[in-house]
């Protein structure tokens, strides 16, 4: 059992993720940089947020904020839903660095996997997606890829195509 925010576990590729963290969902820029500022100040080591929260800004600020070194602190973001696709999530992915003020990412997620814009297509928007993080990962941009939101039929479908298997995430509160 985990005792502190500062506990671990191992993903399935064998990186550390603190077993707790802030989440920084329905957070303004100016709410989320405190937020960040004052979880990291008590020790947390984990920040998650998303393109869609429209905070990254704010949460990179904090971060920046804090004083401690990048390596200390795990980040995790989400590709927002519109940005589905290989070319489409290459630029998602470098403006979301951008506005963390980031070099890497820990962990970054499909944040849903059968988006309004792709329902006909959703198959090969994933797969084209995944292929830009699997590039992204094997670069050393992101530590780990994974998925969020998705059920077992999405997860079949993905691994048809995938070289990397995805690491699945889910909030719990």
């Amino acid at each position: 059992m985990f005792s502190s925010v500062k506990d671990t576990f191992k993903i399935s590729n064998g990186k550390e993720i603190p077993c707790m963290g802030l989440g920084t969902w329905q957070s303004p820029d100016d709410v989320a940089k405190n937020a960040v500022l004052s979880a990291l100040a008590s020790g947390y080591r984990l920040i998650d947020t998303a393109a869609a929260y429209g905070n990254e800004k704010g949460v990179g600020a904090g971060i920046a904020a804090s004083g401690l070194s990048r390596s200390e602190i795990f980040v995790t973001s989400k590709l927002r839903n519109a940005d589905h696709g290989y070319k489409a999530t290459l630029d998602a992915f470098e403006l979301t660095l951008k506005k963390l003020g980031l070099e890497y990412l820990d962990l970054y997620l499909i944040h849903w996997p059968n988006p309004v814009q792709f329902r006909t297509t959703w198959e090969f928007a994933m797969a084209e997606t995944w292929r830009a993080f699997e590039d992204l990962y094997e670069k050393g941009r992101i530590k780990a890829i994974g998925v969020s939101n998705f059920m077992p039929h999405h997860i079949d479908t993905l691994m048809k195509t995938a070289r990397i298997k995805p690491i699945r995430y889910r909030h719990r509160g």
